[in-house]
């Protein structure tokens, strides 16, 4: 048999993920499964490095498959690029050892986390970056009396805003604030608390996960750019929305709920409701794939 690994980005804004499933054919490695197995001719399951979540994007996620065709790489990436809809793209075939696998032979991954931290929100990376303060859980602390008083760099905005549900209607007169003001500096902190090997259940939503939940973050790095906070996690490997809470706990540090000095009670804790929010998926990138 002959093993092919695929480099693949994708927008994940309309899949219900990476992972096949039974109930929808919308997902990025159904997709790709359909358009070989047509090809092909015959049964075809590929491998991909890692699942990403409904509206998760990828720059590069690595997949593998085995097929009994000798193909060239540059026939493969032609013939799927071809036919796979425009929003998922094979960047690179090569042919591999028959014994290297996506997942089981990935030894880094790094992810990227966006948000939109502008006095305005962007339209045309809507899709690309969450905004925080248009989440329903923002709205829900702000019902909250005493957990914002620094959070806006405007101190005269009026924090009894409506549900983002309701902010299309002109006739409101509450209005979200302009920016949320981070404290960057806890939120730096934080994240240094978090790097090493940890047992990371507390950041997982899988209950009923039974292998280890022990990951190494080799390095957590957290910048503002144009507006834009950009956290950058690179680590063995993560758990079910490991990166997301992971972002809406650091988030939290950032407007105060928490505190740098509560992220080691929180991995000791080993539960859910210990850590922060699940951070929405639309600004979350599968970066790279390291072997």
């Amino acid at each position: 048999m002959n093993n092919y690994k695929l480099t693949i980005q994708y927008d994940g804004t309309r899949y219900s993920g990476w992972q096949k499933q039974g109930n929808t054919a919308d997902t990025i490695q159904g997709k790709i499964e359909t358009v070989l197995q047509k090809w092909l001719k015959e049964d075809i399951e590929i491998h991909g490095s890692g699942r990403t979540d409904a509206g998760v994007h990828a720059l590069c996620q690595v997949a593998n498959f085995k097929t009994s065709a000798a193909l060239s790489c540059p026939q493969i990436m032609t013939a799927l690029n071809q036919y796979l809809p425009q929003d998922v793209r094979i960047t690179s075939v090569t042919q591999v050892d028959p014994r290297f696998h996506a997942r089981l032979n990935a030894k880094q991954k790094h992810y990227r986390y966006q948000i939109d931290n502008g006095s305005a929100a962007e339209v045309f990376e809507r899709k690309y970056m969450t905004r925080f303060a248009d989440t329903d859980y923002f709205y829900k602390l702000c019902r909250q009396t005493g957990h914002l008083s620094a959070t806006f760099g405007d101190s005269s905005v009026n924090t009894d805003i409506s549900r983002p549900s309701e902010r299309n209607n002109v006739a409101s007169n509450n209005t979200m604030p302009p920016q949320i003001i981070y404290d960057l500096e806890a939120m730096q902190k934080a994240a240094a608390l978090l790097c090493g090997e940890h047992d990371f259940k507390s950041f997982c939503d899988n209950k009923r996960m039974k292998k280890s939940t022990v990951r190494t973050i080799t390095n957590l790095t957290i910048r503002n750019e144009n507006n834009k906070m950009i956290l950058d996690f690179y680590g063995n490997g993560f758990l079910y929305h490991m990166v997301r809470i992971l972002t809406g706990t650091l988030l939290e540090v950032g407007i105060g709920l928490k505190s740098p000095e509560d992220i080691p009670a929180i991995l000791q804790a080993q539960k859910r409701e210990a850590a922060g929010f699940t951070a929405p998926p639309q600004g979350l990138f599968l970066m790279n794939v390291t072997y």
